[in-house]
C-alpha cells in the first residue's frame, strides 16, 4: 500500500503542473485570439482588405436579378489597383455589374471564388488577369506538413498580433482615434467601389504619379513579357469543374505595365482564334498586358486612380469587341 501511495503521489506531483500549464497555455491562446478578433485595425493594411473581401463582400449579396452579367475580376494587387467596377458598369451598359476580387500578394483566387459560389454569388464571366499555375496535383498530407506558413496560421493566427500592434501604436502615436477611423473609412469605401482599392501608403510622389522619365534597373524595354497558360493544373481542372457546375465563362484578360517596364505587348486577336476551351468557355482577350506612362501609376506596381480609370476604359472596350457579352 505504501508503494502505491507514492506512484499515487508522483502520479498527482506531475498532474497538477501539467494541467495547471495547459490551462495557463489555452487561456493566453484564447486572449491573444480575441484581441486578434476584436483589434481588426491594427492589421496591415493588405490584411484587412483581403478580410473585407472574404467576410464581407462575397457573403453578402452581390447581383440583382436584373444583372444580366455578372462578372467578377480576379488577379494580385496589379488587379486590386486597376479595375474599377463601378466605371466598368457604366461603360458596359444596363444589366452589367462587375467586382473587383483582387488580393494583395495573392494569386489564388479559387478560395475566394468558392467563398463567392457557396454564399450564393454567381457570376457569369470570370476574368482572370493571371492564368491558373502549372501545379498539377492538389496539396497533399507532405506538402501541408511542408507549409510552414500555412501551420502557423491555423495554430497562431495571431502571431503577428506583437508586432502589428507595437507597429500600429509608434507609426500614429499621435493620432490614434484619427488611425482607427481611417482604416474603418479606407474598408468602408473598398467595399463600396465594389474592390477596388488604391494603395495610397505605396505611393511616395506628388500628386500619386512617378516622374515622366521613372525607371528602374530592372526594366526591360526591350522584351515582350510573357502569360504562360498551362495546359495541365490542378487549378484549372478544378476551375472548369466549377465553370459547368454553375454555367460561367472564363476570360483571362491584359495587367497593366508601366511604359519601359517591359516593350509594348503585340496585339492579340479577341475574336473565335483566341478560344483555348469550349466547354466550359475559355477565351484569351487582347495582348498579356496594356502599357501606359509612369504618370498614371502611384508606385512602380500599382496604378493610381487616373491611371485605373484609363486602364477600365479600354477594359470596357475590349470586352465590348469580344463578343463575350452580348
Amino acid at each position: 500500500m505504501a508503494e502505491d501511495e507514492v506512484a499515487g503521489a508522483v502520479a498527482g506531483n506531475w498532474r497538477r503542473p501539467v494541467a495547471a500549464f495547459v490551462l495557463a497555455f489555452a487561456s493566453v491562446w484564447l486572449a491573444l485570439d480575441m484581441a486578434y478578433i476584436g483589434l481588426p485595425f491594427i492589421r496591415p493594411g493588405s490584411v484587412v482588405i483581403a478580410d473585407g473581401k472574404f467576410e464581407t463582400l462575397v457573403t453578402g449579396r452581390m447581383f440583382d436579378p436584373q444583372d444580366r452579367y455578372r462578372v467578377m475580376i480576379f488577379g494580385h494587387s496589379k488587379a486590386l489597383t486597376a479595375a474599377r467596377p463601378r466605371e466598368l458598369d457604366a461603360t458596359m451598359g444596363a444589366g452589367f455589374r462587375s467586382y473587383n476580387l483582387g488580393l494583395p500578394g495573392e494569386v489564388h483566387f479559387l478560395p475566394i471564388l468558392k467563398a463567392a459560389l457557396e454564399a450564393g454569388n454567381v457570376p457569369t464571366h470570370v476574368l482572370l488577369t493571371l492564368p491558373w499555375d502549372g501545379k498539377r496535383d492538389r496539396d497533399g498530407l507532405i506538402d501541408a506538413l511542408h507549409n510552414d506558413a500555412a501551420i502557423a496560421k491555423v495554430l497562431l493566427p495571431f502571431r503577428t498580433l506583437p508586432r502589428d500592434a507595437t507597429l500600429f501604436v509608434f507609426e500614429n502615436r499621435k493620432r490614434l482615434i484619427e488611425a482607427i477611423h481611417d482604416v474603418a473609412i479606407e474598408r468602408s469605401r473598398m467595399l463600396e467601389e465594389r474592390g477596388w482599392y488604391f494603395i495610397k501608403s505605396q505611393s511616395h510622389y506628388e500628386d500619386d504619379r512617378l516622374p515622366d522619365d521613372y525607371a528602374l534597373p530592372t526594366d526591360q524595354p526591350t522584351h515582350v513579357a510573357s502569360r504562360p497558360i498551362p495546359e495541365q493544373s490542378f487549378t484549372r481542372t478544378r476551375l472548369e469543374q466549377l465553370a459547368r457546375q454553375y454555367g460561367f465563362q472564363i476570360l483571362l484578360i491584359p495587367l497593366p505595365y508601366r511604359t519601359g517596364e517591359f516593350a509594348r505587348a503585340p496585339a492579340a486577336d479577341a475574336g473565335p482564334a483566341a478560344i483555348i476551351a469550349d466547354q466550359p468557355p475559355i477565351r484569351v482577350l487582347g495582348p498579356a498586358y496594356f502599357s501606359y506612362p509612369p504618370a498614371l501609376f502611384a508606385d512602380p506596381q500599382h496604378t493610381n486612380p487616373q491611371g485605373a480609370s484609363v486602364y477600365t476604359a479600354d477594359l470596357a472596350r475590349l470586352l465590348k469587341g469580344s463578343g463575350a457579352f452580348r
